[in-house]
């Protein structure tokens, strides 16, 4: 069978939860720090009341550190995957703290989401870290909570901050995702063992015929999804041009209404104010329609623009 997509987020899950050093080595290029082996836990959040809904995470780990880290793969970015992310990190962030702990317990958490569509097309750049900072000086807040977008349509830019070894990760990982070929993913295997693992992982996963057919499922059902988007996008500027061209034809009819208006004013009763021009040019359908009629019976000029 053929390799699957490692972005379908199915197989990304599978990919990473099979071989934790995979993991790992994503946590330490993202995060830029040495993570220790991470421990994949429990991907439900309970919710806070007893019909309170669940949150399902695609990959939750406690690193090392005993710092939080939720990754997960996103092929589409709906208006709200940002309140979204928030939301689930902070929900995870929280639920580390159980009655009779303090606040000194909290570690850190932070998410993780590799996007197919970018959320924030302006920035050209791979990997944004958003942190809680101060907006005029920059200032560190806190470093317990952060979210990181890998945005696999932009560029890699190597940070300053960063050492050189964290961002070749991340551009490995950006190169395995966005692969079109499977002479791609040789080549990238043939530079680097994680990467090697990576791809031997993914065939193992394509080679699996349940989780083959599951990932074709969840396949089927993006390519279904961008097809409906689509046509709803073209139903849209099609009726987006038709009540523009109504528009434009009734400001061309009220144009043509208001210069007609004009040569009739300057035939009776010669020049007008500029006043009488822009109150004329700002007048209603209703009221040109009244005036013109009323042009050919008065005697002033007043009499017929009279309210």
């Amino acid at each position: 069978m053929a390799r699957l997509d490692p972005k379908l987020d199915f197989v990304f899950k599978q990919l990473l939860t099979r071989e934790r050093v995979l993991l790992g080595d994503m946590l330490e290029g993202v995060l830029g720090k040495p993570v220790g082996e991470p421990t994949i836990v429990d991907t439900v959040i309970p919710g806070e009341r007893k019909d309170d809904k669940g949150i399902a995470l695609d990959v939750h780990a406690i690193l090392g550190d005993g710092s939080r880290a939720n990754v997960e793969m996103q092929v589409r970015t709906p208006r709200t995957l940002a309140a979204r992310l928030v939301y689930y990190g902070s929900r995870n962030h929280s639920a580390q703290l159980r009655r009779g702990k303090g606040y000194e317990t909290l570690t850190s958490t932070s998410v993780i989401a590799w996007l197919v569509e970018p959320l924030f097309p302006e920035l050209e750049r791979l990997h944004v870290n958003f942190q809680l900072r101060g907006l005029d000086t920059n200032t560190l807040f806190s470093d317990h909570f952060s979210i990181h977008l890998l945005q696999l349509s932009k560029p890699p830019v190597r940070s300053p901050l960063r050492l050189p070894c964290y961002d070749a990760k991340v551009e490995r990982w950006a190169r395995f995702f966005n692969a079109r070929s499977d002479e791609e993913l040789d080549r990238l295997a043939a530079e680097d063992p994680i990467m090697k693992l990576a791809t031997q992982t993914l065939d193992d996963i394509s080679q699996d015929f349940d989780a083959y057919f599951r990932a074709m499922r969840i396949a089927d059902e993006i390519a279904l999804d961008k097809i409906e988007r689509a046509a709803v996008r073209t139903e849209i500027l099609t009726e987006g041009r038709a009540e523009g061209r109504a528009e434009g034809r009734a400001e061309g009819r009220a144009e043509g209404r208001v210069e007609l208006l004009f040569k009739q004013l300057g035939h009776r009763f010669g020049r007008f104010s500029d006043a009488t021009r822009v109150r004329i040019e700002s007048a209603t359908p209703e009221e040109l329609d009244l005036w013109a009629l009323r042009v050919l019976t008065a005697q002033t000029l007043d009499e017929v623009l009279v309210p």
